[in-house]
């Protein structure tokens, strides 16, 4: 019997999958929308900068609030690191689809 991963383990995993997600199409919409792009310059004086901060707050906002959360018995390791690498492979393709787009439109 496989045993029970802890509530950290899980809210911290999908939050990986969440921020990672979200990571992905923040990077489509800064590209596409200049005036996102020139405010997030603004709050930090880079925009990765600023992506890169508001990819942790999302990363550690949901990984607290699912942590809390009773989820241990809804998620094996298998599951999970599915979940895990699924998300990662999915902001991959958003961002390498979007370039790719981006460049053979222009």
């Amino acid at each position: 019997m496989e045993e029970l991963l802890d509530r950290k383990t899980v809210g911290f995993s999908l939050s990986y999958a969440i921020a990672s997600i979200f990571s992905a199409l923040l990077v489509v919409v800064k590209e596409e929308f200049a005036p996102i792009k020139d405010a997030m310059k603004a709050l930090t004086g880079h925009h990765w900068a600023t992506h890169g901060i508001l990819t942790i707050i999302v990363f550690l906002i949901f990984g607290y609030l699912l942590a809390k959360k009773d989820l241990q018995d809804k998620y094996d390791t298998k599951k999970l690191s599915g979940i895990v690498v699924w998300s990662t492979i999915i902001a991959t393709v958003i961002i390498s689809g979007y370039m790719l787009y981006h460049n053979l439109a222009a």
